[in-house]
């Protein structure tokens, strides 16, 4: 199994492949990049992850994405984590979304998910 992760600094999307498609999974908050880590631990554990492809963004912020990977790896050593530009992908799921016709509402909650389901679906058709 196979996890993308579009990363926030209070919200985080996920999203999960078997295979060759990516789906969303679920959008998680959190207070810190620690309690993050915690969760994504937790979930990674109970999905079965063995991958994680970790979406980025180069310039300043790009630490946060790296630091962000480290202390996912410490935490879970088996772990095989991959970052991944995300570059436009938050833009690119608000505009399929909106192309959907689905409500602002929704969209606003299910947009980081969509993100992740991006980065992922990326990677799976690039490797």
């Amino acid at each position: 199994m196979i996890l993308g992760i579009d990363l926030g600094k209070k919200t985080t999307g996920l999203a999960i492949s078997t295979g060759t498609i990516a789906s969303p999974l679920k959008t998680i908050t959190h207070q810190s990049l620690g309690e993050s880590v915690d969760i994504i631990s937790k979930i990674a554990d109970e999905e079965k992850i063995e991958k994680v492809i970790l979406g980025y963004v180069e310039g300043k912020i790009k630490p946060y994405f790296q630091m962000f990977a480290q202390k996912l790896k410490e935490k879970n050593p088996n772990l095989e984590i991959i970052l991944w530009d995300e570059t436009l992908t938050s833009r690119h799921a608000t505009e399929t979304m909106i192309k959907l016709q689905v409500p602002k509402l929704k969209r606003q909650k299910r947009q980081h998910e969509i993100a992740a389901a991006l980065i992922l679906q990326s990677y799976l058709e690039n490797v």
